[in-house]
C-alpha cells in the first residue's frame, strides 16, 4: 500500500495538501478524461498554459499533453485526440505551467532521506541538464530541507509493513523553487514530488559515499524484516538457516537499533 501511495500521486498529494504543505495547484481527474469539462476548469482558473499527465504508475512524459490554453480552445480536437489515445486511463493530473520570472521551468532541490534521516540535497536546474550540483549552504538549502522534512512526516504515516510503521530505506523529496522577490528570502518553494529508492540518487553530488550509507541501511532493513517475520510466528523456508545467519549478523553488528 505504501508503494501505491507513492506511485499514485493523488494519494500523497491530497494528504500533503491536507497537512498544509504547499504544492502546485492541481485539478484532479479521477473518473476518466472529459476534454470539455477539463478545459472549462482550466479557463476558470485563468491558466495561460497547462499540462495533463497520467496520475499513477507512469514515467515522466507518458500519457501527457501540454500547451497554451488558447490553442486548445481554438482547436478542441487536440484534447479529444488525446482522449482517444488514452481512453483506458482514468486518473490524470492537470496543472499550470510553473515558470520562473525568465519564463523557464522552475528548478528543484532534491532532498534525500536514508533510513529515516535527511542525508543530502542536490540542485537540479529546470532546463539546463548540466546545472546539477550539491545544494550550497544557505537560506534556500535550509528552507528546502525544512519543507522536505514536513513532507517526510507524511511519508512515515503511509509507510507500514504488516500493519506497523516501517521506515523506508531511501526517499527523494523534490522541492520546487521559483525566484520571488515578494518573499522574505527571495524565493517560493513547494513540494513537487515524492520518490522511493528506485529514483535517481544523484550520488555523485553527495558529500559522502551514498552506496555505503544505503548498503548499511539495506542490511539493517533486512534484519528488521526477517526478525519481524520470525517474531510473528510465520513459517518461512530455510527458517533454521535464517535464524543462524541473523545470529551471525547480531554477533558481528550488535543488536538492532531504531
Amino acid at each position: 500500500d505504501y508503494y501505491d501511495w507513492v506511485c499514485n500521486k493523488p494519494r500523497y498529494m491530497k494528504q500533503c495538501i491536507k497537512a498544509g504543505i504547499p504544492m502546485i495547484d492541481t485539478i484532479f481527474v479521477e473518473d476518466g478524461f472529459d476534454p470539455d469539462s477539463i478545459l472549462r476548469k482550466v479557463r476558470a482558473k485563468g491558466w495561460e498554459k497547462f499540462f495533463v499527465k497520467s496520475a499513477a504508475y507512469v514515467c515522466y512524459g507518458n500519457s501527457a499533453i501540454f500547451g497554451k490554453t488558447q490553442d486548445f480552445i481554438d482547436n478542441p480536437s487536440l484534447m479529444h485526440d488525446f482522449l482517444k489515445d488514452n481512453s483506458k486511463t482514468k486518473s490524470f493530473l492537470v496543472q499550470p505551467f510553473v515558470l520562473k520570472p525568465d519564463g523557464k521551468v522552475f528548478d528543484e532541490v532534491r532532498n534525500f532521506f536514508i533510513d529515516g534521516k535527511w542525508a543530502y540535497s542536490v540542485y537540479t536546474d529546470g532546463t539546463d541538464d548540466d546545472a546539477v550540483y550539491e545544494q550550497p549552504r544557505g537560506a534556500l538549502k535550509d528552507a528546502c530541507r525544512k519543507l522536505s522534512e514536513r513532507v517526510y512526516k507524511e511519508v512515515l504515516k503511509a509507510s507500514k509493513w504488516q500493519g506497523k510503521p516501517m521506515t523506508p530505506i531511501l526517499n527523494r523529496i523534490d522541492i520546487g523553487v521559483v525566484p520571488d522577490r515578494s518573499k522574505p528570502h527571495g524565493f517560493r518553494i513547494f513540494c513537487n514530488e515524492i520518490e522511493t529508492e528506485i529514483s535517481t540518487w544523484l550520488a555523485r553530488y553527495a558529500p559522502f559515499d551514498v552506496a555505503d550509507r544505503v548498503g548499511e541501511a539495506c542490511v539493517k532493513k533486512s534484519r528488521e524484516l526477517l526478525r519481524g517475520l520470525l517474531d510473528s510466528g510465520r513459517k518461512m523456508s530455510d527458517q533454521a538457516m535464517v535464524e543462524k545467519l541473523l545470529g551471525v549478523l547480531d554477533e558481528r553488528l550488535g543488536p538492532l537499533t531504531a
